[in-house]
């Protein structure tokens, strides 16, 4: 690091523009604003987390369906559109509209989200963006409350029900997080 905390600061300074959190140096604020990509993605989580809904890897779930097994005999992670699978990794599916339900990211040759999405710094993370802690857990990133102190909101179905809540970055007791974007969404 080597930098004073006022300069790190300056440096990744955090504006909310139109309800989405952005770099300080603009970095995706036309692109969000232009697609909606943002509003979308947190659109989709707050309806998964206003159901309740019960975490599972077996189960897959559709507003309007409701459950069903999972087929792991098909593509991916057994539950295809609309149907998305009822864990981390699949709730980011569902948000982000994929047609399966891809894996947290992990070694190896599996699909996961990985092959849909790209690294980026944590000064660039925005509303709809994934953090992800290798093979053990995906969150939805919404918005940085206090970018200094390291204090942000995300959606997290980690288990029973989806969760949104406030969390701090590299707390003691959580994942080694790393930020990751859709590809669709540079």
């Amino acid at each position: 690091m080597g930098r004073s905390r006022g300069t790190r600061f300056a440096a990744a300074v955090v504006v909310l523009v139109g309800g989405l959190s952005v770099a300080g140096d603009g970095s995706g604020v036309a692109a969000d604003r232009a697609s909606g990509f943002g509003d979308r993605v947190l659109a989709r989580a707050e309806s998964w987390y206003r159901q309740n809904l019960e975490y599972s890897q077996e189960r897959c779930y559709h507003t309007g369906s409701g459950y069903r097994a999972v087929d792991w005999s098909g593509p991916l992670g057994g539950c295809r559109q609309p149907f998305h699978r009822t864990d981390c990794s699949g709730f980011v599916s569902m948000t982000w509209g994929l047609e399966f339900s891809y894996a947290t990211p992990r070694p190896g040759d599996s699909p996961d989200l990985a092959d849909v999405a790209h690294p980026i710094q944590l000064p660039q993370l925005r509303a709809g963006d994934i953090l992800v802690a290798d093979g053990k857990h995906v969150r939805l990133f919404e918005r940085w409350l206090d970018y200094a102190a390291g204090r942000y909101r995300a959606y997290d179905f980690g288990a029973t029900p989806v969760k949104h809540q406030d969390y701090l970055w590299r707390a003691a007791g959580e994942h080694d997080y790393r930020p990751m974007r859709d590809n669709r969404h540079p």
